[in-house]
């Protein structure tokens, strides 16, 4: 579900900018309002913090120059003493020193925590979803699915054989397999549908609102280009299946992602290289 925060992560630099003069302008009629009874300083560090972790560098040196701005007029027009320029640069420094060094590091730390972020989100080999990222953007799905009432698919896939490549042909070439594998996913399924590496050889794929004949549909298409791609390489590797349609919601995402394992493991303990489809119902 989205909230505020997520909200203002996807605003462009531009709209950052606004909101934080809108904030800064407030700040400077509450601190005209109230005088010189309360040092209201240390509050105009807010916009320099907003527009630095939500903007651009650019953005936060800005809302540094302005919060320093309004405060300093507002400042010297309570004062009864007239500064000359000289003087009122030397009032003004230190604010404008503060509030820029408290955005530069806002900003770094922000830089860090998004690679972090990014890092724990991304299967570090093959570039598509990490397990953990999978298992969140399964969980709105089925959070949206509830509340708009619409179906899901979830595809598991194994790769039958794929520890004799790396027995035969070495490691190298099992890295090599598994991308090749993930680009596959990526290039025939549909760019809002989220691909992720489980770890090992194994892929899960959520299609969000697509019914069975569509999910079918899909599958038909990749599995066919998968099994191109490995003939092409010469990699004798074989692709085993499930594909589960949520017409009804499960209890929860491992009750979800169970079901589409269970389907792609009677794959496998059947004859292999195949796609099995099956319309998840609760049981009575």
């Amino acid at each position: 579900m989205k909230t505020i925060f997520s909200i203002l992560e996807n605003r462009a630099p531009r709209t950052i900018t606004k909101l934080s003069f809108v904030l800064i302008v407030i700040l400077g009629v509450v601190q005209f309002m109230i005088g010189e009874t309360v040092n209201i300083a240390p509050f105009y560090i807010f916009p320099p913090l907003f527009s630095s972790w939500y903007g651009s560098r650019t953005t936060g040196v800005l809302s540094a120059f302005l919060s320093t701005l309004v405060f300093v007029i507002i400042e010297t027009t309570f004062s009864r003493v007239s500064l000359p320029l000289d003087g009122l640069l030397l009032f003004s420094a230190p604010y404008f020193v503060a509030y820029v060094l408290l955005a530069m590091l806002i900003i770094n730390f922000r830089d860090v925590h998004r690679i972090e972020v990014l890092a724990a989100d991304t299967d570090s080999l093959t570039g598509t979803h990490s397990a953990r990222s999978f298992y969140a953007e399964l969980a709105n799905e089925m959070l949206r699915a509830k509340r708009y009432d619409h179906m899901f698919s979830l595809a598991y896939i194994d790769v039958d054989d794929f520890k004799n490549i790396n027995d035969t042909l070495g490691h190298n070439v099992g890295d090599k397999l598994l991308k090749e594998v993930a680009n596959v996913l990526v290039s025939s399924l549909r760019a809002t549908d989220i691909i992720a590496r489980l770890g090992g050889d194994e892929y899960i794929c959520l299609l969000p609102e697509t019914n069975k004949k569509e999910a079918k549909s899909a599958f038909i298409k990749t599995a066919d280009l998968l099994k191109q791609k490995m003939k092409k390489h010469g990699w004798e590797v074989s692709f085993s299946i499930g594909v589960v349609t949520f017409e009804e919601l499960p209890e929860d995402i491992k009750e979800a992602i169970n079901v589409a394992d269970k389907l792609m493991y009677s794959v496998k303990n059947d004859h292999k290289d195949n796609v099995a489809y099956q319309v998840y119902q609760k049981k009575v």
